[in-house]
C-alpha cells in the first residue's frame, strides 16, 4: 500500500516534546525509528514503545482508537485521516 508509508511519515514528523520520554533511537527516517521502537516486533506499539521512538503521549492517546493501550498500523492510518480532516496534519502528497 503506497499510502501507508506517507501516512506513517506524517505521523512521525513532529518532534517529541515530552520531557519524560526516553530518547528516540538514533539515525534513520521517522518511519524507521518507529519500526525499530517496536521492541517485541508484534506490529503494534505500546505507549512505552511509542515514547521510546520519540513520539508524544498526546499523539498516542489520539491514535489508540480502541483504547486498548496499543497503536496498530490500521489505527495509525485512520488516526492520520482524522487528524488531516481536522487540519492537524498535512494531507498526503
Amino acid at each position: 500500500m503506497r499510502l501507508m508509508p506517507a501516512l506513517l511519515a506524517l505521523a512521525l514528523a513532529a518532534p517529541a516534546l515530552a520531557q519524560t520520554a526516553p530518547a528516540a533511537p538514533a539515525g534513520g527516517t521517522p518511519r524507521e525509528r518507529l519500526m525499530a521502537a517496536d521492541a517485541n516486533k508484534d506490529g503494534k506499539w505500546s505507549k512505552e514503545e511509542w515514547l521510546a521512538a520519540g513520539r508524544r503521549e498526546m499523539g498516542f492517546a489520539m491514535l489508540d482508537g480502541d483504547k486498548d493501550g496499543f497503536v496498530t498500523q490500521p489505527e495509525l492510518v485512520e488516526g492520520m485521516k482524522r487528524m488531516q480532516a481536522m487540519g492537524m496534519a498535512p494531507p498526503p502528497q
